[in-house]
């Protein structure tokens, strides 16, 4: 029967069940969301397809028993009941796609898929992200997640033709908003991605490892040439391996802007590349490295099924002569250091740091960031540039002529603490923080807030700009993207504590959960 708004209604005669009856036992625990396509690959230009009509989002089956369909929806970021589609019941392992346009993925994925197609969804999926809910109507939410195209996030699912997948860490928690954090899915190992299978675990075999984009150069040979930026590879196996297929490039609408020699590179050894004798030259060919920021993309193109991005790197703006390298050299997190090209990456620079994140309080009016300096020498907070400031889900410029001094720390509250001296009272009673002086221990006001399910906190300086009048570009100091559930401290998350670094040394990356523990909260002070 159709209710008041024209819309199927899940209710048949009331005789038939009680209101409140579980039909869909199992969906909560074994349906889940396997793989998102939001970004496909451009069409070729002579098809008149739009690439958002490769769009589709994969559920699968991850339990030993049949699952029905009939009560579950898509009610946010795209809309689609199952209980009108093409498939309505699911099987052990079985997976299930709805698309964007059904048409258009069959001529890019082959008929064979169709059986396995519900139907078409309503609305797209948005290339900037947005939030996706699957739901069950009798047992809740099966899966939320507000994915995104930013810093956390997969690179290669925007644009370069490769899906979002889930970690499978984190598959078995969707329910409990595991996928809402950039940190628990990965982009898919081939360009086009996987519907109806298991996408394959990707292997890695060479990363960029360090990435110099801030050179001024100047040779007489080579006139056209104001910089001489280099990238550098390093292979992680005993063996080597030839990068015969393999591209670097900024773009990711365009993988093959500059094609790697067919050379091989040894095993746990690095290998660099520059713009004057690689891939920028001539000037008008390949790509040069933007220091104000810039992406860095590796792939393998042979041209077959396994066409994929191998590895890339997002950065923000670098300083002059400072790199951006993976410490240890070939590691999962990146730090600002001196450069090291074709050795092994050098220690990381000691600078200033996120040490406290109060992001879920029991009163909102009791949020904060505290900064450290770990260092045996005071930091100021401006330099030549201008002031420094704090960049993401809250967003402060810190005032002229502050400084934190050696292993001093520094509390930025959403709140004026000169201005409003009865919240001052409050926050310094709530935490037990004795005299705090405004504009030295404690600034503020903030824009923004501390969201509660996570998101980007990040400590940014100014780099001047190359050309008067220009604006400073932004160098990222110190990072956090945070989140409220694993591999994140979860206790933190609005039960009274907070997240704090567990090391404070140059060597752990802020943005590295392991370096994060639930703890109570101890602003302005080392317990």
């Amino acid at each position: 029967m159709k209710d008041n708004t024209g819309r199927w209604s899940h209710w048949s005669d009331a005789v038939q069940f009680e209101a409140g009856e579980p039909l869909s036992q199992g969906v909560l625990a074994d349906l889940r969301v396997t793989e998102v396509m939001y970004n496909p690959a451009d069409p070729p230009a002579d098809e008149g397809i739009d690439n958002d009509d490769f769009e589709f989002i994969e559920l699968k089956n991850m339990g030993d028993e049949t699952l029905d369909l009939w009560y579950i929806s898509f009610v946010d970021g795209v809309t689609f009941d199952f209980n009108d589609s093409d498939v309505q019941s699911l099987g052990p392992g079985e997976f299930v796609l709805a698309v964007k346009n059904k048409e258009a993925f069959l001529s890019r994925y082959g008929v064979a898929l169709s059986g396995i197609i519900a139907g078409e969804y309503n609305g797209r999926l948005a290339n900037g992200g947005e939030n996706v809910k699957l739901i069950d109507f009798w047992n809740g939410t099966i899966a939320e997640f507000e994915y995104g195209d930013g810093r956390g996030w997969p690179l290669p699912a925007d644009g370069a033709g490769q899906s979002l997948v889930p970690l499978a860490s984190s598959l078995l928690h969707q329910p409990k908003g595991f996928s809402n954090y950039g940190g628990n899915w990965r982009a898919s190992t081939y360009i086009g991605g996987s519907p109806g299978r298991d996408d394959p675990e990707p292997v890695t075999t060479v990363v960029i490892d360090e990435v110099m984009a801030h050179t001024d150069y100047s040779n007489p040979a080579y006139p056209e040439h104001e910089s001489n930026d280099w990238i550098e590879l390093y292979n992680v196996t005993g063996s080597g391996l030839s990068l015969e297929d393999c591209y670097l490039s900024d773009d990711l609408d365009d993988l093959k802007k500059w094609a790697i020699p067919a050379i091989t590179i040894p095993g746990r050894a690095g290998l660099s590349f520059d713009e004057v004798h690689g891939f920028h030259d001539p000037v008008g060919s390949g790509f040069g490295l933007d220091k104000a920021g810039e992406q860095v993309i590796l792939s393998h193109l042979p041209g077959n099924s396994e066409d994929r991005v191998v590895d890339w790197v997002l950065f923000k703006g670098q300083e002059r002569d400072v790199s951006l390298g993976r410490y240890p050299t070939g590691g999962p997190y990146w730090f600002r250091t001196a450069p090291s090209r074709d050795s092994a990456n050098v220690d990381p620079l000691f600078d200033l740091q996120i040490h406290e994140l109060m992001y879920h309080p029991v009163d909102p009016n009791e949020e904060y960031v505290e900064l450290h300096n770990p260092t045996a020498w005071a930091i100021s907070l401006q330099n030549d540039a201008g002031q420094w400031r704090l960049d993401g889900g809250v967003e402060y410029v810190f005032p002229a002529g502050l400084s934190i001094p050696a292993d001093g720390r520094l509390l930025v509250v959403g709140f004026d603490p000169q201005a409003e001296p009865e919240r001052l009272a409050g926050f310094s009673a709530a935490y037990d923080t004795g005299a705090l002086t405004p504009g030295v221990d404690i600034v503020g006001p903030w824009s923004g807030a501390l969201s509660n399910r996570g998101e980007r906190v990040a400590l940014e300086k100014p780099e001047m700009p190359d050309q008067p009048g220009d604006s400073a570009s932004w160098v990222i100091v110190d990072e956090v993207i945070y989140a409220d559930v694993a591999p994140w401290p979860e206790p933190a998350d609005g039960n009274g504590e907070t997240l704090q670094r567990v090391h404070t040394d140059q060597y752990h990356s802020g943005n590295a959960p392991a370096n994060w523990r639930s703890a109570t909260p101890s602003p302005g002070r080392d317990l």
